[in-house]
């Protein structure tokens, strides 16, 4: 069991949305430390501030998560405030919306470096440290169901990084498993988050900000607020869950796909044998 209460938290794609929803519940379920991370530094700071209000102390890091050098001062400055970070998560993220055969390299680079590489960033600077501290460690990584079943959609870029994410932390789930460090892959379905405009924060070296019209959100059969997707996302990970899903109503689309696939395994089983 991971123990909220008494944790030192560090969320990056913190400053807003689901991110910072954790963040406070968080403090309220008494974590006594949180980094609040963000490529925008002022809600980052407000952020921080309903953190500490909520009980908790809080600072609050402008952090470029494309960066492997802003994620690794990140995690200095975590450890020189708290000294050991427990849980770790590995939460921003970008979308575009485009067909994978028209995607040009620069969205590729762009959702690759800070939906993947980020994640992998926060891994290569925070797992040394959690090696060295008293305390445990428990890495989330924010992936998508997304991650779990491709389908036509307009957010092919999206779905290839979110699939490689989904296999990164099953791949550091055992791999960090015999040194008592914890990895989960959450795996949300839609939500209204500031992603859907993450463009307007796009880099230079990607191409530079863009302009997006809002789009509305797919009705949920059981709508949540990022209040109530953070309760439920602290209690899979007090309970150490390798894959967390917040969003119970998407397990037809994720049972239908991976039926998909045993059903031509099964054809590849019938080839084999009639070929011999």
């Amino acid at each position: 069991m991971t123990d909220i209460a008494g944790s030192v938290a560090v969320i990056t794609g913190g400053g807003s949305g689901v991110g910072r929803a954790i963040a406070l519940e968080g403090a309220r379920q008494g974590a006594r430390g949180v980094v609040i991370a963000d490529i925008e530094a002022g809600p980052a700071e407000e952020a921080a501030a309903e953190v500490r209000e909520a009980g908790a102390a809080a600072i609050a890091v402008q952090a470029d998560v494309s960066e492997r050098a802003a994620v690794e001062a990140l995690a200095a400055r975590a450890y020189e405030e708290f000294g050991e970070v427990n849980l770790l998560f590995n939460n921003a993220g970008v979308s575009k919306r485009n067909p994978i055969a028209e995607a040009p390299d620069e969205d590729w680079d762009w959702i690759t470096s800070v939906d993947l590489m980020g994640p992998m960033y926060g891994i290569y600077a925070f797992v040394p440290r959690m090696r060295e501290q008293d305390g445990p460690g428990h890495i989330i990584n924010t992936a998508s169901v997304s991650g779990l079943v491709a389908r036509q959609n307009v957010n092919g870029i999206y779905t290839s990084i979110k699939h490689g994410l989904v296999g990164v932390s099953a791949v550091l789930h055992d791999e960090l498993a015999p040194e008592g460090i914890v990895v989960s892959c959450w795996c949300p379905g839609g939500m209204l988050t500031n992603m859907r405009d993450s463009g307007r924060n796009r880099q230079e070296r990607f191409g530079g900000a863009y302009p997006e019209e809002p789009r509305p959100v797919a009705r949920e059969p059981n709508p949540m607020t990022v209040d109530d997707v953070a309760k439920r996302v602290l209690a899979a990970v007090r309970e150490n869950r390798l894959y967390i899903f917040s969003h119970p109503h998407t397990r037809p689309t994720v049972e239908a796909y991976y039926r998909q696939i045993l059903d031509d395994f099964e054809a590849g089983e019938r080839i084999a044998a009639e070929l011999g």
